[in-house]
């Protein structure tokens, strides 16, 4: 919906005019329709750009400050349960100057209080929310971290934006250096996790928390957890993701939906079309049995809905690569990014608003992944003296494998799944390149391994193989997401990660979702029903990236030169010659190193186009009053 921005020192006056507006110009895609500053005049700054959702009059301006003047407010996303807040606000007020959610969230805030409004908002959202006579500020996410919201910090003070340049090119962390624990983690995950930074002193703020900010510092709150248990519950998956993808379907503004041509994409286009008239979107690759575009416009067909596709060419995918470095101001290393970026450019065109369907195989265990857990749990959980028996057993007999190297090593289940949410052979690469190798733990692996459940419980592991999925791999895509959509002005909504539906998922059992070693039953059943079991039970063919191609042909040289010749920041944490190893291996087609390469590639494209990027005298060309500011 928008982008934020805003600065918080401890003791001086607020000197960041300058960079906020640098900010502002630098996050305009985020918000093309308008902007917005506001400042107590001493210590706190804050800044918004608009995209135009809902009330596209001026009453939807921001930072908004309150009737009485006291509470300010800065708000990226969308709540969807308004009307819940309203009736819980009518002992308070009654009447409002707009019909924005942020008015209702910001009273809601004021009065209501931040744990209470944080526990009942249903959206996608990241705030910032000041009370001017206490002088506090509060940072939020939402429960599963749709929306981004990453700070700096130093003993001067803390600075949060939606965007990851605007902190590592403010003073308090521009001369910072990098964390080895944050290049470890992205190598291996392709993204660094919430809850810390590429650069010292910086962090992603983790989902389902908040921060509050005063005088003597800051400190971080847990509001939300996904659990790893059971909870009871009668409602149907049919009911639970219709209601959540109507009360999504608010917009004063064109609205339409992604459709993949796979099953949570179409499910959600099928729900939304049965209550308006929809634009769905689609891209193919020309010339690829991958290609699921036809499927996407038979399922557009018996859905009625208005469907575009747009089929692309492997020119149009290396032409986006450098729009990628553009868009992910973080470090990436997910080239699905590619294909995001050009559904969301197509979408934007026609809508400002477009439903997904991530979320579903995560919550309903659809990746293959997910079916081989209770074998690995089994094996894990064996003494080593059992364990080591059927590894030699399996291979002096050269059975089938069952039992691996990371069987042995595994200390628990919860390790050992954990890197299978690692990119594409980082699990053993990784080591081989970087000079250290610690395997830290993340914030949110720490938190499922303080989880208490019982290993001989089926249903208990494949729970917390859920949370894991939720916490670490789910954030991966929703990143990906975020910024493809939002570089092209476009808002991405997604209806499976509602609270409905994420508090239905806590009373399904995975037995009724995995069936045959598959995945997402109850999922594929539904939209049986509404489409055909040809159409929904078929082999589902992925929208792939010829990376391997592009690594030994047309990128081969600048990968080459970036990796071997990477700047003093970053090479000090790489093996020059190891890299140089997996590159000769991939280009005589011994190894498959495209997720490793790329991730160490884009490391570089990030370094250059986004660490110290900011230049002060630029600054002072930007006109102090940008259109549409109060300071």
């Amino acid at each position: 919906m928008c982008g934020i921005v805003g600065s918080y020192y401890y003791k001086q006056q607020n000197p960041d005019e300058g960079y906020l507006h640098w900010c502002l110009k630098t996050m305009a895609h985020r918000g093309p329709d308008s902007s917005g500053t506001w400042s107590n005049e001493k210590n706190y700054l804050a800044g918004f750009v608009r995209l135009s959702i809902r009330d596209l009059s001026a009453h939807g301006s921001q930072p908004m400050l309150s009737d009485c003047g006291r509470y300010c407010i800065s708000f990226n996303g969308e709540i969807y349960n308004t009307d819940k807040l309203s009736k819980l606000l009518l002992p308070y007020r009654s009447s409002y100057k707009s019909t924005t959610d942020t008015e209702i969230l910001l009273y809601a805030l004021m009065h209501l209080g931040i744990r209470q409004t944080l526990e009942t908002a249903n959206g996608i959202f990241a705030f910032a929310f000041y009370d001017i006579e206490r002088n506090l500020l509060t940072l939020a996410r939402d429960r599963m971290g749709i929306k981004p919201l990453y700070i700096g910090y130093s003993n001067e003070g803390l600075l949060y934006s939606s965007q990851y340049d605007h902190i590592i090119n403010h003073s308090f962390c521009s001369n910072n250096s990098l964390q080895a624990d944050a290049v470890e983690l992205y190598t291996c995950l392709g993204y660094v996790p919430e809850g810390l930074g590429l650069i010292a002193g910086t962090q992603l703020i983790p989902h389902g928390h908040y921060i509050t900010v005063q005088p003597s510092g800051w400190q971080l709150t847990a509001y939300y957890n996904y659990p790893a248990m059971n909870t009871p519950g009668n409602e149907s998956i049919n009911e639970v993701v219709a209601r959540s993808v109507n009360q999504q379907l608010v917009s004063d503004v064109p609205l339409g939906t992604f459709m993949s041509g796979g099953v949570d994409s179409t499910l959600v286009t099928h729900f939304a079309a049965k209550q308006q008239p929809v634009q769905s979107f689609t891209i193919g690759l020309h010339n690829s049995p991958l290609d699921e575009s036809d499927e996407a416009a038979a399922f557009a067909a018996s859905f009625n809905t208005t469907h575009e596709t747009r089929v692309v060419e492997e020119k149009d995918l290396l032409d986006s690569i450098a729009i990628n470095t553009k868009a992910y101001s973080e470090p990436f290393a997910d080239f699905s990014s590619i294909p995001t970026l050009l559904l969301s450019k197509l979408a934007a065109g026609k809508v400002k608003v477009a439903l997904s369907g991530d979320g579903g195989d995560e919550l309903f265990w659809g990746y293959p992944r997910n079916a081989k857990a209770l074998h690995h749990a089994a094996v894990i959980h064996n003494n080593q003296a059992a364990k080591y028996y059927r590894f030699i057993r399996q291979r002096l007999l050269n059975q089938a494998k069952t039992v691996g190297v990371r069987h042995l090593k595994a200390n628990n289940i919860v390790d050992y799944y954990y890197q299978s949410l690692f990119i594409a052979g980082a699990s053993s690469s990784a080591q081989k390149i970087l000079h250290s190798f610690k395997q830290p733990a993340p914030f949110f692996l720490k938190k499922a391994q303080e989880v208490s459940i019982s290993f001989k419980d089926d249903v208990q592991v494949m729970n917390l193989v859920r949370k894991m999925e939720m916490d670490l791999h789910l954030q991966r895509i929703l990143l990906k997401v975020d910024r493809a959509g939002m570089y092209h002005s476009l808002e991405i909504r997604v209806p499976l990660l509602d609270n409905l539906v994420l508090d239905y998922s806590t009373s399904v059992n995975y037995k009724d979702c995995i069936i045959n070693n598959t995945g997402k039953a109850n999922l594929k059943k539904v939209l049986a029903q509404a489409t055909s079991d040809h159409q929904v039970y078929r082999p589902k063919k992925g929208f792939d990236i010829p990376m391997k191609d592009w690594l030994n042909s047309i990128l081969y040289k600048d990968v080459e030169e970036k990796l071997m010749y990477m700047p003093l920041l970053l090479s000090v944490y790489f093996k020059r010659d190891q890299l140089a190893q997996l590159l000769k291996q991939h280009k005589e087609g011994r190894a498959d190193h495209s997720w490793t390469l790329w991730a160490v590639y884009t490391l570089v494209l990030w370094h250059q186009q986004h660490y110290k990027s900011f230049n002060a005298r630029e600054v002072s060309n930007i006109e102090k009053h940008i259109p549409g500011t109060r300071l």
